[in-house]
């Protein structure tokens, strides 16, 4: 007789922006399967919401939902482990605007999964920020949009995304979080 155990993610991702939409949703999961499918646009001012879960008791629900849009492709890696003493309930956003998201989307989530475990800084092409610890909010700009992303922590995880439009138009790419993130400019 086993053990049963789940481990859920689900993902809302509200567009605040004016004019850009979110097309292509794709998934790639180490571990896991879709629930509840994405739907293939995310208009301005519209949510939608996706929901994974694992395929088998030892390793979680994890993987990569990636979008693509005019100028920028967005991955949201996650991970909800069954074993929260050896591994963290993670999640990871990445901005890219030479929309590398468009490809294997396997190389997106081994990228993030070593960036998520770098000790040290590396040379890492695009921007983005890890959260590990729960409740927190990552933010995370390139480009036209800056994205806003809390995760609640748990057997069911709860991640929320939000894309808006940039307000200043600057060059710099930011990352402001108040837990353990990494940031490197687009080269």
């Amino acid at each position: 007789m086993g053990l049963n155990i789940s481990r859920t993610v689900e993902i809302e991702i509200s567009n605040k922006t004016r004019n850009i939409t979110l097309t292509n949703p794709r998934t790639y999961f180490y571990s896991g399967h879709s629930l509840k499918f994405p739907q293939p646009l995310v208009f301005p001012g519209s949510s939608s919401t996706w929901k994974f879960m694992n395929n088998s008791s030892f390793w979680g629900c994890n993987g990569v939902l990636a979008f693509e849009a005019k100028s920028f492709t967005l991955a949201i890696y996650f991970s909800n482990p069954i074993d929260y003493n050896r591994f963290s309930a993670e999640m990871g956003l990445e901005l890219s605007l030479d929309r590398v998201h468009r490809g294997h989307l396997e190389e997106a989530y081994k990228r993030l999964v070593t960036i998520s475990r770098a000790s040290s800084k590396g040379n890492f092409r695009f921007p983005f920020v890890i959260l590990k610890e729960s409740q927190e909010r990552a933010q995370l700009s390139t480009g036209p949009v800056k994205v806003t992303a809390t995760m609640c922590r748990g057997r069911h995880a709860a991640i929320t995304v939000e894309v808006e439009d940039r307000r200043n138009s600057g060059n710099e790419d930011r990352t402001e979080t108040s837990c353990r993130a990494r940031h490197f400019q687009e080269k």
